[in-house]
């Protein structure tokens, strides 16, 4: 995916994908910053099917074709040389992937498809296209600036401008592995870690424990009115890919702890009701199974150090069940979830920037960029 730009025809940008165009999408980012594997790229892309609020914009080469039949099984389709996915979500649009083919790069493909991302953007009533930060699906968050220099200064030029920071952190796990445990020491209220977390005791109020297949609907509710709407589908589509995969005959990874195995719910242990206080979880997002998160505490709850067992309880299964380290893609660089990360061990991995455009013709005007000259075949 080097090298000199072949004489090539026009550019024109589709909408919607064909088969054989996730694969082929997902190769192009195989030299950029955040590279996606197709699996991946189905999860962003396919977490949200509707076309209304969901759309998946395809540059393709008119002059060079491709002698396959993955594409619409047919032969002779326009190679993609470039993508953007876009997507509505709370009155914003949010640009959650897209890269360009290093060998087709200054030809103005980019701005083509911001043109079209910005198009849609205004049909769907957005104020802002944000690029990208968009969590459901947990697409990166924004513009890795060190290592994509060229990206976000394409950005600035066209008018966004950063909108804070994201922070990824990652922690290894090998002081915490051991052996396997049926039945681990923070199910149960009021007892002990151990391990290089031992002496943080679980607060004795709190009873942690994986989310049983029974639980999975109060845990979706909860998660979907009091932390994220996006976080509840998240979890709901992963419960559910999970149970399928149960009844083909394919266990997941956390055996008899179900579906819904790596996730944890901290519930009150001195309450009537043993009421919901937070969610963890992992092996949710992606394929990754050492990818930590989301996590969350019911705004009643917080200050009860809940966050922080849940955290610790979430490290140490991962531990056990063979992961060598954990990591998470973003968190606010300031905060107090910040310091908790820190405080067990996470370091900083990465830093990107969310950026905003604003896409209101009377907030600021897109620049009008000429249409590079269209090359064709000797």
């Amino acid at each position: 995916m080097t090298g000199t730009a072949p004489e090539s025809g026009a550019i024109r940008v589709r909408e919607g994908l064909r088969r054989g165009d996730l694969a082929a999408l997902a190769a192009l980012t195989a030299g950029t910053a955040r590279p996606l594997t197709a699996q991946e790229l189905a999860l962003l892309v396919l977490v949200d099917p509707d076309p209304r609020s969901s759309i998946v914009l395809v540059a393709e080469d008119t002059g060079d074709t491709e002698d396959s039949a993955d594409t619409e099984g047919l032969t002779g389709d326009p190679a993609p040389v470039g993508f953007a996915h876009i997507a509505a979500q709370d009155g914003a649009a949010y640009l959650v992937s897209g890269a360009v083919h290093p060998a087709h790069r200054r030809r103005g493909i980019g701005t083509r498809l911001l043109d079209a991302a910005l198009v849609h953007a205004r049909r769907w009533g957005a104020e802002t296209l944000v690029i990208s930060g968009r969590p459901r699906g947990y697409a990166a968050p924004g513009v890795d600036e060190a290592a994509d220099p060229g990206a976000a200064a394409f950005l600035r030029a066209r008018g966004a401008h950063g909108a804070g920071s994201a922070l990824a952190m990652e922690r290894d796990l090998a002081d915490l592995a051991g052996p396997a445990e049926g039945t681990g020491a923070h199910e149960h209220a009021g007892e002990g870690r151990r391990g290089s977390q031992a002496d943080r005791a679980l607060p004795p109020d709190l009873r942690i424990a994986p989310c049983a297949p029974e639980e999975v609907p109060e845990m979706l509710t909860a998660v979907r009115l009091r932390l994220s709407e996006d976080w509840a589908q998240l979890l709901g589509a992963h419960v559910a890919h999970r149970a399928e995969e149960e009844a083909r005959g394919h266990p997941s990874a956390e055996g008899s702890a179900g579906p819904a195995g790596t996730i944890l719910l901290a519930r009150d242990a001195v309450g009537p009701a043993g009421e919901i206080l937070g969610v963890a979880a992992w092996d949710v997002v992606g394929a990754d199974p050492e990818r930590f998160g989301p996590i969350g505490v019911l705004p009643a709850a917080r200050g009860r150090g809940v966050g922080g067992a849940l955290l610790d309880a979430a490290l140490e299964r991962m531990a056990r069940a063979g992961a060598r380290r954990a990591w998470f893609q973003w968190t606010s660089a300031s905060g107090p979830a910040h310091c908790m990360y820190l405080s067990r061990g996470f370091r900083p991995l990465a830093t990107t920037t969310p950026f905003e455009l604003p896409v209101s013709p009377a907030a600021v005007p897109i620049p009008a960029v000429p249409t590079p000259k269209e090359r064709t075949r000797p």
